[in-house]
């Protein structure tokens, strides 16, 4: 059966079930989706295996590799890690995710197999293993096209790994039974069971859930495309993404930050994947081209990023009180939100150039309005923040310090967040516990710089005064 019909196949097993079973439209039903994704071409008494109870994971974790972090989480026990010892796919927020569906009499050996070979090739990579046997149990991602194709050529050159390979699921883009996706901070087999389900509600409220195809299904993917990414001038837009972010909330029960531009860009770049990848002459390269467009963003598509405004904002402060006495740093960067007038800015470091050159008064008048604030209101409360860690920000370190405590170490966890801190890649922040979006809401990376700028206190110091919350 070809990769079309299995999908055709799918959908109307699913739509049978739906109107069988009278299945609400909730997030349980999203599940279901997706658990019949994931274990679509899986066979039914290989489900049962538990790689971690059979000792497999034991097994890997005493391996032993030079370049290679292998360990189960206590946190985080479904999956057995291999990590890199290199770093540098962790400071890299979207990686190219390369699944490697393995059957149960394969996967014990084929995962060895992988990994010995990326760590002799010193190729960057942040992956895991499931326990369980499905169509993501094996899932390497790496920060390159030259280690993909590395990669790749190593899988279709191995008898034995070719031999184990599970058949994809079928809205995937595949290789040879490889398949491969970039998602950023988002799940591509997710989203794909959410459309689906919009598919089926859709479907079901016309009474119509015999027609299903899958047709009908890109058909009706490429129109919420459009309707939701494209026509980004609509007057209706705000409703549109209202609605777009209640339609989403079937993934993890609440509807998405819309004010967050990664959200945006990252379901963005996954429905337009999967759009595209379905076609017959896709092939790899047009693979990267989407990988390499995603990284740089889609500026036209995205909200303003209010984390990337307030960055300037603590820039342009830094500067300016070098310079002049704080009462009139904050009334120069008022009047310049308000009038628009470059003069209000000073010139020293370039200051001038580099924020008049740019985008940040119309974004911060955008955020202004969002936030139904006046310029003089949110720069003195945002003055009066930086120069101090409250509470907010102490909590949350804690509670952060200790996770990584527990998970990475100490040394390791102090490097993660020296790393965000320096450089202001959250990669570096973990998504367990929501920690990465709560360091975004608070605006750690600005607030902790500048605390240490004033105070003359490193990250050592920092940690080290901190008595770590306990988990």
């Amino acid at each position: 059966m070809s990769k079309f019909n299995d999908a055709d196949s799918l959908l109307k097993d699913i739509a049978k079930q739906i109107k069988d079973n009278n299945y609400e439209f909730n997030q349980s039903l999203h599940t279901y989706i997706y658990h019949k994704l994931i274990f679509q071409n899986v066979r039914q008494d290989e489900r049962r295996s538990e790689l971690d109870k059979e000792g497999v994971f034991s097994k890997w974790c005493h391996e032993g590799r030079p370049n290679t972090n292998t360990f189960v989480s206590p946190t985080w026990t479904y999956f057995c890690q291999f990590i890199s010892k290199d770093a540098k796919a962790l400071g890299k927020g979207n990686h190219i995710k390369v699944y490697v569906p393995l059957d149960r009499s394969h996967i014990e050996k084929g995962v060895s197999l992988l990994f010995d070979f990326l760590d002799k090739n010193n190729i960057s990579h942040l992956s895991k293993v499931g326990k369980k046997i499905r169509f993501d149990d094996v899932v390497i991602r790496l920060t390159n096209e030259k280690d993909l194709n590395k990669l790749l050529e190593f899988i279709n050159s191995n008898k034995y790994i070719q031999e184990g390979l599970i058949k994809p699921n079928a809205f995937a883009y595949t290789e040879n039974n490889i398949a491969l996706a970039c998602d950023g901070s988002i799940s591509y087999n997710s989203t794909v069971a959410n459309y689906i389900l919009l598919y089926m509600k859709k479907l079901k409220e016309h009474n119509a859930l015999d027609n299903v195809s899958l047709h009908g299904f890109y058909k009706f993917v490429v129109n919420y495309f459009a309707t939701t990414f494209v026509a980004k001038r609509d007057p209706s837009r705000p409703y549109i993404l209202k609605q777009f972010a209640n339609d989403f909330s079937y993934v993890n029960g609440t509807p998405l930050d819309i004010d967050d531009p990664e959200v945006i860009n990252d379901y963005y770049f996954v429905t337009k994947l999967i759009i595209e990848s379905v076609a017959k002459d896709y092939k790899r390269q047009n693979f990267i081209n989407h990988y390499n467009e995603m990284n740089k963003g889609l500026e036209s598509q995205s909200s303003v990023d209010f984390d990337k405004v307030n960055e300037t904002l603590t820039s342009l402060i830094e500067t300016i009180v070098l310079k002049k006495d704080p009462n009139y740093t904050i009334w120069n960067v008022i009047k310049y939100i308000e009038l628009g007038e470059p003069t209000y800015l000073t010139r020293f470091n370039n200051c001038r150039n580099s924020v008049c050159n740019t985008t940040f008064r119309d974004d911060m008048l955008y955020m202004l309005k969002a936030k139904n604030m006046s310029a003089n209101d949110y720069v003195t409360a945002f003055y009066n923040r930086m120069y101090v860690l409250d509470e907010e920000i102490i909590e949350l370190l804690k509670e952060y310090l200790a996770y990584g405590e527990y998970k990475y170490g100490r040394e390791d966890t102090k490097e993660y967040l020296s790393g965000y801190i320096t450089s202001g890649n959250d990669a570096y922040i973990t998504r367990n516990s929501n920690f990465r979006e709560r360091f975004r809401k608070a605006q750690v990376n600005s607030r902790v710089r500048m605390y240490m700028m004033t105070s003359g206190e490193t990250i050592d110091s920092i940690v080290d005064k901190l008595k770590p919350k306990r988990m």
